[in-house]
């Protein structure tokens, strides 16, 4: 009925400052790359696979958190000469969450409902990349909330070590338009409304009961 409610945190974020807390250019194209708090090693794998047409474009600028168990094999995946690690940022976690969020113009990332949540209450583009061993595959249930509504694009687990995968990304990178009319989408959703909507079915049934 509400959707699931985000932390003030990450409401509160703004692109301007998570853009200066991330050390980025207000005039970048930032693609945010994560798997949920523990990763996602073939999300790792395929991302780095696509390093050097995702570099090739100069504006781009990767926000990369691996997980903690495979940060030292991403990196070393990833070999990031110096001038490339300087528009791509390598960690195995990120506590400030909203504030990448808001600095970035596309996601890629596992459907995790408590990430999904984030995404579309900041109302981001986004490429999800379900799980494919969740119970009774319920990431991509949960991908559909985005998808269906336009807000995203699904990429199933498999298609990572295919060609489809990095067509799909950088025809996201490639197309302002396309992202503005899934953001747009997203918004569509009211997703940032989730945690008032709640409070008010729970005074509503509040007051009912006195």
């Amino acid at each position: 009925m509400t959707g699931n409610p985000v932390r003030s945190s990450v409401m509160g974020a703004t692109r301007e400052g998570g853009r200066r807390r991330a050390g980025i250019p207000a005039d970048a194209l930032v693609l945010l790359v994560f798997g949920g708090s523990l990763g996602a090693r073939h999300i790792n794998q395929g991302i780095a696979a696509a390093k050097a047409q995702v570099l090739a474009r100069p504006d781009v600028y990767v926000i990369h958190s691996t997980g903690k168990g495979d940060y030292d094999d991403a990196v070393a995946e990833l070999a990031l000469a110096p001038s490339e690690a300087a528009r791509w940022r390598v960690m195995p976690y990120i506590s400030d969450m909203g504030d990448m969020l808001a600095a970035a113009d596309l996601v890629l990332s596992r459907a995790g409902a408590s990430s999904l949540a984030e995404i579309a209450a900041l109302a981001v583009p986004s490429i999800l990349v379900p799980y494919p061993f969740a119970t009774a595959d319920h990431q991509t249930t949960n991908a559909r909330f985005l998808v269906d509504a336009g807000a995203a694009e699904l990429v199933a687990d498999e298609q990572i070590d295919t060609p489809a995968f990095e067509r799909e990304l950088l025809a996201l990178l490639d197309d302002p338009g396309r992202r503005a009319r899934m953001r747009a989408k997203a918004k569509g959703l009211g997703q940032e409304r989730a945690a008032s909507s709640l409070a008010d079915q729970v005074e509503s049934v509040a007051r009912a009961a006195r």
